[in-house]
């Protein structure tokens, strides 16, 4: 009888451990969308990957919020991995994402050369990949990006019509990040076109901090070049850092033009007298935002063009003066087309 009551009590102990086993590999459910495709009908949680190369200064800041917010929204896992500026980081942190086995990563920034072949392994392991801001050269993934082409333009057709189109222009830049290559095809663009546009000195550094080490930059090259009248400085950090050096060497009627925004650029834009003429941008919000729906309808099974341009707007000091704007939530209620893009959504999919 005791035997009997040992392997009752084995038996009943293998049932629950069973139990407790298939409980624990059974797939959680996740937020129920109406009308919308698995997983986001609720049969799954859905987990997204964000690798990040890039996550230094404010711009950064608000579009890693507009992912979060919108991932909230879909009840979707976030997982943010990035090191500032480390590539072999940020490629090691794409393998990171597979062995998590996530049903989408968003590649956020990056170079080509490091990132190519982790996005490809990725997309390998059965894992949908979408970029923003770096070309992978890969046809199976999208590429979201602000229309960098016009955001070059606005700012520099701001500063011809300042200056009568003749301008001796000191010029921050890094070649190798793909926004900044398309802006600088835009400058090549203006020169040609209006010979009284003249680039004299070229500078630019991604050490950090941004704005300081351009600051230094900025400050020796307009000691050696005093006939600079304006700067294009087609990054809100690097202009920050102009600005920065201006202010120092009192050299405020050169005038700043550049691209992004955000709350501390328009704080520097409405102060009486700076030198921060006019900026093109999109809403980081939005853009982060539309990475996130972009993602989710890969794992839907949806087709996404290749390329996804957010569309930008022109914003002058005299604009952010006249209309009170001190803030980004000041400047969205101002200007409503500039709080979301279109761009990467569905029916069932929830907008911010």
């Amino acid at each position: 009888m005791k035997i009997m009551k040992k392997v009752l009590v084995l038996l009943l102990m293998l049932v629950i451990a069973s139990m407790a086993f298939a409980a624990g590999d059974k797939e959680e459910g996740g937020m129920a969308l109406p009308g919308a495709p698995a997983p986001f009908d609720g049969s799954k949680e859905v987990h997204i990957a964000l690798v990040r190369q890039m996550v230094e200064g404010e711009f950064m800041q608000l579009w890693r919020a507009g992912a979060q917010q919108q991932a909230d929204l879909m009840g979707i896992k976030l997982t943010v991995l990035g090191k500032n500026m480390d590539n072999k980081a940020q490629a090691d942190f794409i393998y990171q994402a597979i062995s998590m086995k996530v049903d989408a990563i968003i590649i956020d920034h990056g170079l080509s050369e490091t990132m190519s072949k982790p996005a490809q392994d990725a997309l390998d392991a059965g894992i949908p990949v979408i970029a923003f801001d770096v070309d992978l050269g890969n046809p199976a993934i999208p590429q979201i990006a602000q229309d960098d082409h016009a955001l070059g333009l606005m700012a520099l057709e701001q500063m011809v019509e300042d200056f009568n189109g003749q301008v001796n222009v000191g010029y921050v830049y890094v070649s190798g990040i793909l926004p900044l290559d398309k802006r600088d095809e835009s400058f090549t663009k203006i020169k040609n076109e209006n010979p009284g546009v003249v680039e004299v000195v070229r500078t630019g550094t991604l050490e950090s901090p941004f704005s300081v080490k351009n600051a230094d930059q900025v400050s020796a090259s307009l000691r050696a070049n005093p006939e600079i009248t304006a700067y294009f400085s087609p990054f809100d950090e690097f202009a920050k850092g102009v600005v920065m050096a201006l202010e120092e060497m009192d050299r405020r009627e050169i005038l700043v033009y550049s691209a992004d925004i955000s709350t501390q650029d328009i704080e520097l834009m409405t102060t009486p007298g700076n030198p921060w003429r006019a900026t093109a941008a999109c809403n980081p919000s939005a853009i982060g935002a539309a990475s996130v729906r972009g993602a989710a309808m890969l794992i839907a099974g949806l087709e996404l063009p290749h390329d996804i341009l957010i569309t930008p707007m022109l914003f002058t000091n005299d604009m952010l003066i006249d209309g009170g704007i001190t803030n980004m939530t000041n400047l969205k209620e101002e200007y409503p087309a500039f709080n979301k893009s279109g761009a990467a959504t569905a029916s069932w999919i929830p907008e911010i």
